[in-house]
C-alpha cells in the first residue's frame, strides 16, 4: 500500500533541503573535475582532446536525454526518476573513481549525464507540485537557484581540498556517500507525484530530440577545437534534420513530448532566453578564469578555488533576495538589472592584466555573481508559470536544457575567443624573438601555441630565465583574449537586457492547470 504524505508547511520545506541536497550533488560536479584535469592527463596520460571529453561527456548526454527524463518523471513518477537518476549517477560515479584508462572515464561520465539528466528536471519538477502557493513557489525556486549557484562556484574549492590529500579519483568518490544520504531522504520525505492523465509517451519525439541534442551540443563541442571538418559538418547536419523533424513531429502529433505553442507565450520565450544567458556567462567564465587564477596569477588549484568565490557568493544571495525583490518592483525589472549587472561585471573584467590586484577579479565576479543570482529565479519560474503544472517536469526539463545548450555555447563561443586571440599574440611573440628561440625544437613551440595549459608544462621543464621569459609571453597572451571575451559577453548580457525589456511581462501571471 502506498504511503499517504500530509503535505504540511513543515514537510515542503523538507522536501526542499533534500532535492536541494541532489541538486548541489550534480551542480557541484559540473566545477570539480575541471580542477582534477591537470592530474588526469599526468596519470592516465591523456590528450588534450580526451581530457576534453572527460568533461563534455557529462554534457553531451545531459542534455541529450533531458526532455526524455524529464517526460518519463511526469508520466511514470517525479520521485521515482529522480531515485533512478540518484542510483546511476552514484554508481557512475563510482566506476569513475575506479577506472584505469581515460576511455573507461569519458563512458562512466557520459553515464552520469545520464543520471543527472534525470535528477535535475525532477527536483525543479518536485518543487513545483510541493509549492503550489505562487509566492511560496517563487521563494522555493530562489533557493533552488542559490544552492545551484553556490554549488557550481564551490566546486573549484572541494575539488582543490580534495586534490591537496588525495588523488584525482577523490572527485568522483565524493559523490557515493551524498547519493545514498540522498536517496534515503527521498524515500522518507518527498512524496510521488505525476501527471494524473498518464499521456501516451511520445516515443518518436523522444527519439529525434534526443539525437538532435545529443549532436547540436557534439558540434559546439567540437568546433572550436576541430573546426569545419567532415564530422563537424556532418554532426551539424545531423542536428539541424534531426530537430526540425522534432518540430515538424511535435506541431502534429496528439501528445507531444514539447507542445509548440509554448513558444507562442512571449513569457515562455523571454525566460528561457534569460535562462540561456544565464548559464553561457556562467559556465564560459568559469571555463577561462580558473586558467587565468592558477596559470597567470600563480594560484594553486585551491586557491583559485576561493577565488572565484565572490561569484558564488553573490549568486546565492541574490537569487534568495530576487523573489522578494520581484514582488516588489516586478520580475522583468529585476530581470533587467540583473543581466545589466551581468554586463557591468564583465565589462570591469576586460581591465583585468596579467598584474592585476586580486581585488579587481572578487569585484567583477561579485557584480557577476549578483547580476546571474538575480536574473536566475525569475527566469526558472517564468518558465514553470508557462505550463500547465502537471507538466512541471517538461518545465524543469527545458529550464535545465537551456542551461546547459547556454552552458555550452559560453564555453565554445568565449573559449574560442580566448584560443584564436591567445595564438595570434604568441605568433607574433615568436616572430618578434627571432633567434632567440631558433633552437627550441618545434614540438615545444606546438605545444606553446596549442594552449596556455600546455606551455604551462613546457615552462617546468625549461630553466628559470626562459621559463619566466615564457610565462610573461604566454600570459599577456591569453589575457588579451580573455578580455575581448569579456567584451564580448558584456555585448551579449546588455543585448539580453534590452529584449528582456521589451519582452518581459510586467506581471508574470500562472498558466491555468
Amino acid at each position: 500500500m502506498a504511503r499517504v504524505f500530509i503535505m504540511t508547511s513543515r514537510r515542503r520545506y523538507a522536501v526542499l533541503i533534500v532535492v536541494s541536497l541532489a541538486l548541489a550533488l550534480i551542480s557541484l560536479d559540473n566545477t570539480i573535475v575541471n580542477v582534477a584535469l591537470p592530474q588526469l592527463q599526468e596519470e592516465l596520460a591523456a590528450t588534450t582532446s580526451e581530457l576534453q571529453w572527460v568533461v563534455d561527456a557529462y554534457s553531451v548526454m545531459f542534455a541529450g536525454t533531458l526532455l526524455l527524463a524529464g517526460a518519463l518523471g511526469d508520466r511514470f513518477g517525479r520521485r521515482r526518476a529522480l531515485m533512478i537518476g540518484l542510483v546511476v549517477f552514484g554508481a557512475a560515479s563510482a566506476a569513475g573513481g575506479m577506472a584505469s584508462s581515460v576511455e573507461v572515464l569519458i563512458a562512466c561520465r557520459a553515464v552520469m549525464g545520464i543520471g543527472g539528466a534525470f535528477i535535475m528536471p525532477a527536483t525543479l519538477s518536485i518543487l513545483a507540485q510541493a509549492f503550489t502557493n505562487r509566492g511560496e513557489r517563487a521563494k522555493a525556486i530562489g533557493i533552488w537557484a542559490a544552492v545551484a549557484g553556490a554549488a557550481v562556484g564551490l566546486g573549484p574549492i572541494v575539488g582543490g581540498a580534495l586534490l591537496e590529500r588525495f588523488s584525482w579519483s577523490s572527485v568522483f568518490w565524493v559523490n557515493p556517500p551524498l547519493v545514498v544520504l540522498a536517496l534515503i531522504a527521498t524515500w522518507f520525505i518527498v512524496p510521488e507525484s505525476k501527471d494524473p492523465a498518464r499521456p501516451r509517451l511520445d516515443l518518436v519525439g523522444a527519439a529525434l530530440s534526443t539525437v538532435g541534442l545529443v549532436a547540436l551540443v557534439m558540434t559546439v563541442v567540437e568546433v572550436p577545437d576541430q573546426g569545419i571538418t567532415a564530422v563537424t559538418v556532418s554532426l551539424a547536419a545531423t542536428a539541424v534534420v534531426a530537430l526540425t523533424c522534432f518540430v515538424l513531429w511535435e506541431r502534429h502529433v496528439a501528445h507531444p513530448l514539447l507542445p509548440m505553442n509554448l513558444f507562442g507565450q512571449s513569457l515562455f520565450r523571454v525566460a528561457i532566453v534569460s535562462v540561456g544567458l544565464v548559464y553561457f556567462a556562467l559556465m564560459g567564465v568559469m571555463f577561462f578564469l580558473p586558467q587565468y587564477l592558477q596559470l597567470v596569477q600563480g594560484f594553486s588549484p585551491l586557491q583559485s578555488g576561493f577565488g572565484v568565490l565572490p561569484g558564488a557568493l553573490g549568486l546565492f544571495s541574490a537569487s534568495l533576495v530576487s523573489p522578494a525583490l520581484a514582488a516588489r518592483w516586478g520580475a522583468r525589472t529585476i530581470v533587467v538589472s540583473g543581466l545589466l549587472l551581468v554586463s557591468v561585471g564583465l565589462v570591469s573584467a576586460t581591465g583585468l592584466t596579467t598584474s592585476s590586484a586580486y581585488a579587481h577579479v572578487g569585484l567583477s565576479l561579485g557584480l557577476m555573481g549578483l547580476g546571474l543570482g538575480l536574473v536566475l529565479p525569475q527566469a526558472t519560474n517564468g518558465i514553470l508559470s508557462s505550463v500547465p503544472q502537471q507538466k512541471s517536469g517538461l518545465g524543469s526539463a527545458v529550464n535545465d536544457g537551456m542551461g546547459e545548450l547556454g552552458g555550452s555555447f559560453g564555453v565554445a563561443i568565449l573559449g574560442s575567443i580566448v584560443a584564436v586571440f591567445y595564438r595570434n599574440a604568441i605568433d607574433a611573440d615568436l616572430a618578434a624573438a627571432g633567434d632567440a628561440i631558433a633552437g627550441v625544437p618545434t614540438s615545444t613551440i606546438d605545444a606553446v601555441r596549442e594552449s596556455l595549459a600546455s606551455a604551462a608544462l613546457i615552462m617546468r621543464q625549461l630553466p628559470d630565465s626562459d621559463a619566466e621569459m615564457l610565462r610573461s609571453a604566454t600570459g599577456s597572451a591569453f589575457v588579451s583574449g580573455m578580455g575581448w571575451a569579456f567584451a564580448l559577453g558584456a555585448a551579449i548580457a546588455c543585448a539580453g537586457a534590452v529584449y528582456a525589456w521589451l519582452s518581459f511581462p510586467r506581471q508574470m501571471v500562472a498558466v491555468a492547470e
